[in-house]
């Protein structure tokens, strides 16, 4: 029995099942590239997204952090983020 998704739909019908079981390797690898793509994009748009700006907003608004403690709070921020964009850009 396939499962439904949010929208009360079978995400995988009899016909789509039947094709994929007759397709060939190349076409069996797009087919999955292509429920790979969807997921991918369906988690990116229900992500909470923040942005670096939005981070020194809030801690900003902290009471009692001053500028030269929220300079090196945004150095390690800044850091971390082009850190974890370098292995991003390497697989």
């Amino acid at each position: 029995m396939a499962k439904k998704n949010h929208e009360n739909r079978y995400l995988v019908n009899r016909s789509i099942y039947k094709a994929a079981k007759r397709y060939d390797h190349r076409q069996f690898e797009d087919f999955c590239t292509d429920i790979y793509k969807s997921g991918w994009e369906d988690g990116k748009s229900s992500a909470n997204v923040l942005d670096v700006k939005d981070i020194e907003a809030v801690i900003r608004s902290v009471k009692g952090i001053g500028e030269v403690r929220i300079g090196k709070i945004m150095e390690a921020i800044n850091e971390k983020f082009n850190e974890n964009a370098g292995s991003e850009e390497a697989e």
